[in-house]
């Protein structure tokens, strides 16, 4: 940071915030919780239908963002981050009751193409580790499922625009994607979404010192770095500017490839496949991957503790015992 001449206040406020964060976390879970994460899964389950509760009523009340549920957490997408975790949760007990009901409507009335993904991969990571036999047709079953869901969510939105159709929002990140030769101006022809996403990972991909990265808190430099603001007019420049729009992203950017190298050996070394907390932490962490690039908002450093000690200390004898039946 210091050889490019970047403003380091940033950089000490965000290593401020995740050591703090990281170790009240860990202090919270080691002495209040006595390692007790079932204690801490019910107290989630519990604190989410507050959430979905508040986020419902406000939706009926057409308190909305483009008409989208909104509640706490700022934007769509963030509602459909915190809630995810108890969705894997529901789906493992095969719970069917009155708060897995307004969960799921909640999460479909988000319309979060991001969580959309993250749901799909975790529940097809799922099916393989405890159903290998019949993994395909229930991966099929699956797509259907991801499908309707997209479907019904964008028939429900009070807005029907293009701009909250989760399958057109995919599309047009995956086209553009597969063209590999795009300008800025190109992206702020897209939706919202994948303008932030694509624009962000242009600014990712064209920082300096792609191997060590240009420091935490420097995103939002290298993006007027790349993509200043004098170059264009367009309404929706520096959205997600701060966070990158996703976790990896943001990382590729401020720790280069080494730091995105090490948090994907995180995500691997500390997951657990016999331990069903382990799953419900890991959609969070594949979500925030996909979009959610805040290192201690909605929750970051909390589901990145949960996630070190649900894959070390949950009791295990319960979901080993179902995976070997289903072997």
């Amino acid at each position: 940071m210091a050889l490019l001449d970047y403003d380091m206040r940033k950089f000490f406020e965000q290593v401020g915030l995740v050591v703090t964060t990281a170790i009240g976390y860990r202090a919270y879970f080691i002495y209040v919780l006595k390692k007790d994460i079932s204690f801490f899964v019910k107290s989630y389950l519990n604190m989410s239908v507050v959430i979905v509760g508040y986020a419902l009523v406000a939706y009926a009340l057409n308190i909305t963002i483009s008409g989208r549920l909104e509640g706490w957490g700022g934007e769509p997408g963030d509602i459909a981050l915190l809630i995810l975790p108890a969705l894997v949760y529901y789906f493992y007990h095969k719970e069917i009751s009155i708060r897995c009901a307004l969960t799921v409507l909640a999460f479909m009335l988000a319309s979060s193409t991001a969580s959309f993904a993250a749901l799909f991969i975790i529940l097809a990571l799922f099916l393989f580790v405890y159903y290998r036999k019949n993994f395909f047709k229930l991966i099929v079953a699956a797509l259907v499922v991801f499908m309707v869901s997209s479907a019904v969510s964008s028939y429900l939105s009070d807005n029907k625009s293009d701009n909250n159709d989760a399958a057109l929002k995919f599309k047009e990140t995956w086209e553009m994607l597969q063209s590999n030769r795009f300008s800025f101006y190109d992206l702020e022809t897209l939706n919202a979404s994948t303008y932030a996403f694509l624009t962000n990972l242009c600014v990712a991909e064209q920082a300096p010192s792609r191997l060590f990265g240009t420091g935490l808190g420097t995103h939002h430099i290298n993006y007027e770095k790349i993509y200043p603001s004098r170059s264009t007019t367009y309404r929706l420049y520096g959205l997600n500017a701060n966070d990158a729009y996703s976790l990896s992203i943001r990382v590729f950017s401020e720790l280069g490839i080494l730091g995105l190298f090490l948090l994907f050996v995180f995500m691997y070394k500390n997951f657990n496949s016999l331990s069903l907390f382990s799953f419900m932490a890991m959609s969070y962490l594949v979500n925030a991957c996909i979009t959610g690039g805040h290192y201690t908002a909605n929750g970051g450093m909390l589901f990145f503790v949960f996630f070190y000690f649900a894959g070390k200390y949950v009791q295990q004898d319960a979901f080993l015992g179902d995976k070997k039946k289903n072997e």
